[in-house]
């Protein structure tokens, strides 16, 4: 019997998107959507979205105090990780959803 080779095609990635974050007058952007997003939730305060429990990811709140291995998360300071698996547009969306629950007025775009 003769084998098939089957390449495996794979979609090319779309060009990385930026978040730019208007926010108490100041301009929030980083190199990556990721870490603008972080900053901004640091600026939020993290303690305040902790508080927020209807804020989930898959099931699981935004904000920890303990890494869970389950989810991609990262570092907001000492005490707290926050879930970074997200598209660009999600983050977009949950970072006005946010702000609107805490009253807190932002502008956020993707370029």
């Amino acid at each position: 019997m003769k084998e098939l080779n089957v390449k495996k095609s794979r979609r090319p990635k779309s060009p990385a998107k930026i978040l730019i974050v208007r926010m108490d007058g100041e301009t929030i952007q980083a190199s990556n959507s990721t870490e603008t997003f972080i900053e901004t939730v640091r600026r939020i305060g993290p303690e305040r979205v902790a508080n927020l429990r209807n804020i989930r990811i898959e099931g699981l709140p935004l904000v920890v105090e303990r890494k869970d291995y389950r989810m991609q998360m990262s570092k907001l300071d000492n005490n707290w990780f926050i879930c970074t698996h997200m598209p660009t547009i999600a983050k977009k969306r949950l970072l006005e959803k946010l702000c609107d629950i805490l009253c807190i007025e932002i502008e956020v775009n993707v370029q």
